[in-house]
């Protein structure tokens, strides 16, 4: 991530100006991406204390929220690269797919910082991610903004799965769109 870090460290700065209460971004944690049990049925994994190699993948930053005083939830996962190929693209949306299995409310998206518009490959080989951003065209001023604006809104979608899956709310509505001007290429 050393490539990344002046730009991890404006998310994280964005993240930390609108969390508050129960919310919290970390910085390489790791997410379950699978919870089995073993021959006399016990647990293989700590579900609330995973380890990278043991059934979990490590993540750049990963928003949680406390939802008791020993439980901590992951809602949005960021990753962040310089570029993207369609093995990233790949490669990303498994992760989110795993992941996913583990955690269904869980938002899971790319932040790219040196490319200024989101290449065609991520939409032909994208099946999991929810969002991409490509930074490389907007204002350092107005990345800290950007990223408030994205966390604000998937922490909102996050919660609202969380209810859909788990607390039996049913929607009437769905709909998994892209969110941008494309004639000036201006994110919400």
């Amino acid at each position: 991530m050393a490539k990344e870090d002046p730009f991890v460290e404006i998310a994280l700065d964005a993240a930390k100006s609108i969390l508050g209460g129960n919310l919290s971004i970390k910085r390489s944690k790791a997410l379950l991406y699978k919870v089995a049990v073993n021959d006399r049925l016990e647990l293989t994994v700590e579900p609330k204390e995973p380890k990278r190699g043991q059934s979990a993948f490590q993540t750049d930053l990963c928003v949680f929220e406390r939802v008791d005083e020993n439980t901590e939830i992951p809602r949005v996962v960021i990753e962040f690269k310089s570029g993207i190929t369609i093995h990233d693209v790949l490669t990303y949306s498994t992760k989110a797919g795993k992941h996913k299995q583990v955690y269904p409310y869980l938002r899971y998206g790319l932040l790219i910082s040196k490319l200024e518009k989101i290449p065609s490959r991520v939409f032909t080989h994208n099946e999991f991610l929810d969002f991409v951003v490509c930074s490389g065209g907007v204002e350092e001023n107005r990345l800290h903004q950007l990223f408030e604006n994205l966390l604000k809104k998937e922490i909102k979608a996050s919660r609202t799965l969380e209810e859909i899956h788990f607390k039996n709310v049913s929607a009437y509505y769905f709909r998994r769109g892209v969110e941008i001007d494309i004639n000036s290429g201006k994110l919400f």
